[in-house]
């Protein structure tokens, strides 16, 4: 049949067809939403580390971000065998090394290396969000986690929580990925690779291998089939937690797995004073020489408390077994208090507080501005959602099984030890994912039957009364004293004494004020007696040595048998030629904690002013590596009123703490605030060399040095 014009049908239409151009394929929607979501969150760290820098915590290492960098420049420098057992997970100092060597990164490098991380945790959970329920909900997921403030703090801290999040987001986005159809062995492999990962940076992530076993048995599979997925699982587990055995064991001769802290922060949790936070179990003898002994953080682990005050000189695996002998006989003793504490600890895990321990957030934003969004980015949303999610999860398969379990085995892992904002900062993983089950149910609110509606509604009150129940926390009082402190030591830090000084004197008045709850036995002296230390140090960088005198013998009275202010007081009164009593304060040194090295500096100190440099070379060479003043606080004891942060350690010789709290945007002079770079003579060396010893004193009494760069 012919058509007008003489053509066939066919033959129009293939003419009409090669006069319009094909329709190009429209990009996939959420691989691009996806991908918005994961640059929002890298840049907005960004954002973050670039406001960080204007302020004096900028380039400013907290106490066990100083303690990862000292021990990966240890490593850099001695090669990655070391030389002690790992007190702390090495995970993360080893990460470290490897990035220093391979791409030369200073602190900011590394943080911005964490900032793509952060991001990229965020995309992970999103589109494990996606798969658990819908793309509406997982674009709204992405959004929270980009902007979560915890997240965007941790990725801007040099501490393990940012790569161990990382690892966590990868582990559950990978179990959502397989769903109930079970895993391959290579996928099995690859779970027990990320566990055993994880249980590097912290050791109680070994908890998750029980878990991890039921997802990676498909359904019906046969018992051969389920041995061989066990096996491959377990195998890519000893993969990485065998080299860490086998090390540990070549360097010390004991079989540990990964850490020999487990006795050590049970004791910390469960003991006369704990109270659901840090606290401190070796007295106020509490200043430490990190880096003393080289690698693994080894010089924490209250060895040297036991054999100078008890008489004690044990091996890393038995110091161990004697701190948990020690928790479970105060809680045989105590089964009441013991069950008591547990409670508490398990509410700080799931309430709204943040509970501070190395570095307080509240402390950056008061400098910073914005850190995330208000609420909706904090656990005080995620948590009643979460919590809702817990009774949903098992009815989505082995994916949500996955997630119960996945809180479980956190939670078991925090509870019998002490709770903290970075250790819960683990549980929010599983936590968002169970958060987007419950928006899921909440979206379709109106078409569920009333019955359904009413359960929802249940749990969801549950969920909130137990976020925000009343937790215990810093008063006002204290929060402004220990912002105060903090700040001071950071201007110490920059090479500010001036306005370290102002804010010292802040801190004393509110504590002479008397609106300071006092604060009894030696965690309390310890505090007072680090502020006085502080105080004399910033008087004597202004050349007011008599009224740091004072400050100094403030420090000893409060703390007698703190090293650092000891030695402190020593040199001021060898100084001010009072021979006898610096001699006598001297020889207490090696009777204190930390107290060896201070007393060879001491003796090198005793040569210099002579001019005999090969003398005074011989003495201090044994002990030339950072101070650590290890002061752990933590805000969940009504009774105890903690600061802002714990300095577990400072970047000082020994007689020079540094201070800790937190700081103020209204105590910055604008212009310091607008000039990112701080004055950097305490990087240099120091005039020691030329034979001023004046000032080669001051210079090494004053100021911090940096082990291995």
């Amino acid at each position: 049949m012919m058509a007008r014009g003489g053509a066939t049908k066919p033959a129009a239409v293939a003419r009409a067809g090669a006069r319009r151009p094909a329709a190009r394929p429209r990009p996939p929607a959420w691989p691009l939403a996806l991908a918005a979501i994961a640059v929002l969150a890298w840049a907005w760290r960004l954002l973050y580390l670039a406001r960080l820098s204007r302020t004096p915590l900028g380039d400013s290492l907290g106490p066990d971000g100083q303690i990862y960098w000292d021990w990966s420049g240890y490593l850099i420098q001695h090669g990655p065998l070391g030389r002690n057992p790992f007190f702390m997970g090495p995970l993360y100092a080893y990460v470290l090394a490897l990035l220093r060597t391979a791409f030369h990164l200073p602190i900011r490098g590394v943080l911005e290396v964490q900032s793509v991380l952060g991001a990229a945790s965020v995309a992970l959970l999103a589109d494990a969000a996606r798969r658990l329920t819908n793309r509406g909900v997982g674009i709204a997921i992405g959004l929270i986690v980009a902007l979560f403030g915890m997240g965007v703090f941790m990725d801007g801290l040099i501490l393990m929580e940012s790569l161990l999040f990382f690892l966590e987001c990868l582990l559950l986005w990978q179990v959502v990925r397989l769903g109930s159809r079970g895993a391959t062995p290579w996928q099995a492999a690859a779970l027990g690779l990320l566990i055993g990962l994880l249980a590097a940076g912290r050791a109680t992530a070994v908890l998750l291998l029980v878990p991890g076993t039921f997802v990676i048995v498909p359904p019906g599979a046969t018992r051969r089939r389920a041995a061989i997925g066990a096996v491959a699982l377990v195998a890519g587990f000893l993969a990485i937690s065998a080299p860490i055995a086998w090390r540990n064991h070549r360097v010390s001769g004991e079989w540990i797995p990964f850490t020999y802290n487990f006795g050590y922060n049970l004791y910390v949790g469960n003991n006369p004073e704990a109270t659901g936070g840090f606290v401190w179990i070796t007295g106020s003898q509490t200043h430490v020489i990190v880096g003393e002994h080289g690698d693994g953080a080894v010089d924490l682990d209250g060895r040297e408390y036991l054999k100078k005050t008890r008489g004690l000189d044990l091996g890393p695996s038995a110091s161990s077994r004697y701190w948990a002998a020690q928790a479970l006989e105060w809680a045989r003793r105590q089964p009441g208090r013991a069950l008591q504490l547990a409670g508490r600890k398990l509410l700080l895990l799931w309430n709204r507080r943040e509970v501070p321990q190395v570095e307080n957030v509240d402390e950056f934003r008061s400098l910073v501005g914005p850190i995330g969004l208000p609420f909706l980015g904090s656990f005080a949303f995620i948590g009643p959602l979460a919590l809702a999610g817990l009774f949903m999860a098992p009815r989505r398969g082995r994916p949500g099984g996955f997630l119960v379990a996945t809180v479980a085995c956190v939670t078991a892992g925090i509870v019998p030890f002490f709770v903290t904002d970075r250790y819960r900062h683990h549980l929010v993983p599983a936590a968002v994912l169970l958060a987007a089950l419950t928006l899921e149910r909440l979206v379709a609110l109106r078409r569920l039957a009333p019955r359904e509606r009413a359960a929802l509604l249940r749990m969801l009150a549950l969920g909130a009364i137990v976020v925000f129940l009343p937790a215990p926390g810093l008063s006002r009082e204290t929060y402004e004293w220990g912002l105060a402190a903090d700040l001071g030591a950071r201007w110490l830090e920059h090479d500010r004494p001036d306005l370290a000084l102002a804010e010292f004197e802040k801190a004393v008045a509110i504590q002479g004020s008397g609106r300071l709850p006092h604060l009894a036995g030696a965690t309390g002296a310890a505090e007072r007696g680090e502020l006085d230390l502080n105080l004399a140090i910033a008087l004597t960088r202004l050349h007011r040595d008599d009224e740091a005198l004072g400050y100094y013998e403030r420090a000893v009275r409060e703390v007698p048998d703190d090293a650092a202010s000891v030695r402190a007081l020593a040199r001021a009164y060898d100084e001010r030629g009072r021979s006898a009593e610096a001699a006598s304060l001297y020889a207490r040194l090696p009777g204190l904690i930390g107290g060896d090295p201070g007393a060879l500096i001491a003796q090198g100190w005793s040569a210099a002013p002579g001019r005999r440099w090969c003398a005074s070379g011989s003495s201090s060479a044994g002990s030339r590596r950072p101070a650590r003043r290890s002061r752990r606080r933590s805000a969940p004891a009504s009774r105890r009123p903690s600061s802002m942060r714990i300095s577990r350690c400072s970047r000082r010789w020994p007689g020079t703490a540094r201070p800790r709290a937190a700081s103020s945007r209204r105590s910055i002079p604008r212009p310091w605030l607008a000039t990112p770079c701080w004055p950097t003579s305490w990087r240099r060396p120091g005039p020691c060399w030329d034979g001023r010893e004046n000032v080669a004193t001051r210079h090494m009494v004053d100021n911090p040095y940096r082990a291995h760069g």
